[in-house]
């Protein structure tokens, strides 16, 4: 195995937890290797540290897999099954396995750059959707379809389909190409043609309910799976509000805002919330995306409301004249891509709290997120509060979340902890 070490000095964060080493932490240049290849890590006096992968045309030179010196092979197939076991028993006993959840989190599962949504679908089926995000998990890629087979079973790999979204932009820091999703693998007697209409089981705290999503080519790897607890909070939160709300006879209908709704999973779990409180409401649904606004027009509509869709760009001031509004979302994509993007992706996180906290009406809900690791919490929660100056509008937030648990984290790894989300009232 090639065996690369630290420069003197330079092993505190890593012997810390951090599961990353940068090229120049290295003692020798990185060069020269496959990217991708087992890498044994030592210290300046040649201690053993970790063993993993290590990609030379990457800031990210070594990625650590296992810090005990008896394990095997790391990038071996045994050893990616063990752990892709020991990461569904997990979801297993936190009880997230008999609805749609992430069974694979990269780093926080000792796989780092693999990720494995596995979506539950309302007819009884599975898909898996994968993503090889660096040059290790990529190689390993076909022997991760293989230990989803052997952990499956017969029974249900036979109604099991595999997707591999390698479409992730990530891989180019990697040196690795953008791919086409493609299909792996088709639930026996059904077409590839129905991943792109997937109605998928979701649970947010005690309600569960069915999304339609496009599991073949739409955002992320079909829906956030990441925002179920966030969700399960404001809904619980926002309960008492639209039920009082329904008791106020001569109220009507509850305006409900979803930005950047892409396939309307805010929008259609508040309106399932409302229609539970016997109240009828009715989403705006503002997204960029056509296809996105068709999805969550299907979703809100079936959850019990009327949907109006606006296909705008939420920074180019859409019109949301038929506000106030009594619950607002504002969750948008990664406005951070790279540290040259902080400072202007600040400012835009403001400019879209400002819509969001102008849009709302006297005592209504509200829901800010970001999920741009690069976003600091402190920058996160100025953002809002220049957000609350332009606007005029202040709020009190009651409840700070992060990602489901089904993508766990590391203390000593906060590229991990990356989704933020504040729940508040106006």
């Amino acid at each position: 195995m090639i065996i690369w070490k630290l420069r003197k000095g330079l092993d505190r964060r890593f012997r810390g937890g951090h599961p990353w080493v940068y090229s120049n932490e290295l003692a020798a240049s990185p060069k020269g290797i496959e990217p991708g290849s087992p890498v044994e890590l030592r210290d300046a006096g040649g201690a053993f540290l970790a063993r993993g992968y290590g990609n030379p045309s990457s800031l990210i030179s070594f990625r650590s897999m296992t810090r005990d010196e008896q394990d095997p092979e790391p990038c071996g197939y045994g050893w990616l099954l063990a752990r892709l076991v020991d990461a569904v028993s997990f979801r297993r006993r936190a009880g997230l396995y008999d609805t749609s959840c992430r069974i694979c989190f990269a780093e926080a599962d000792c796989l780092p750059g693999l990720v494995i949504d596995r979506y539950v679908l309302a007819g009884g089926g599975i898909v898996h959707v994968l993503q090889a995000q660096t040059a290790g998990m990529d190689r390993l890629l076909d022997e991760a379809v293989r230990a989803l087979e052997e952990i499956a079973g017969a029974d249900e790999w036979a109604r099991s389909a595999v997707v591999v979204r390698n479409d992730a932009g990530v891989r180019k820091l990697e040196g690795l190409e953008l791919e086409k999703p493609r299909v792996v693998k088709m639930i026996e007697g059904a077409d590839e043609g129905g991943l792109r209409d997937s109605s998928v089981l979701v649970r947010y705290g005690a309600w569960s309910g069915a999304l339609h999503v496009d599991l073949l080519e739409g955002q992320k790897t079909g829906l956030f799976l990441d925002q179920n607890a966030n969700i399960a909070s404001a809904l619980g939160f926002f309960a008492p509000l639209v039920r009082s709300r329904g008791a106020d006879a001569g109220s009507g209908v509850i305006r409900i805002l979803d930005l950047c709704c892409y396939a309307g999973q805010w929008g259609s779990a508040l309106a399932a919330l409302s229609a539970r409180e016997g109240v009828r409401a009715q989403v705006v649904a503002v997204d960029a995306s056509a296809a996105a606004l068709e999805y969550a027009r299907r979703n809100i509509e079936a959850a019990g409301a009327d949907c109006i869709t606006l296909k705008a760009d939420v920074f180019e001031k859409p019109d949301l004249s038929c506000g106030p509004f009594e619950l607002v979302v504002a969750d948008p994509p990664a406005l951070i891509k790279g540290r040259k993007d902080i400072e202007g992706g600040k400012h835009a996180y403001m400019k879209l709290y400002e819509l969001a906290l102008g849009a709302c009406a006297s005592g209504a809900g509200i829901v800010l997120c970001s999920c741009s690791a690069l976003l600091e919490e402190n920058d996160f929660a100025m953002a809002i509060a220049k957000a609350s100056r332009r606007s005029g509008r202040s709020a009190r937030w009651v409840a700070r979340g992060g990602q489901a648990p089904d993508h766990p984290v590391l203390p000593a790894f906060p590229e991990g902890r990356y989704l933020k989300c504040w729940t508040g009232t106006c």
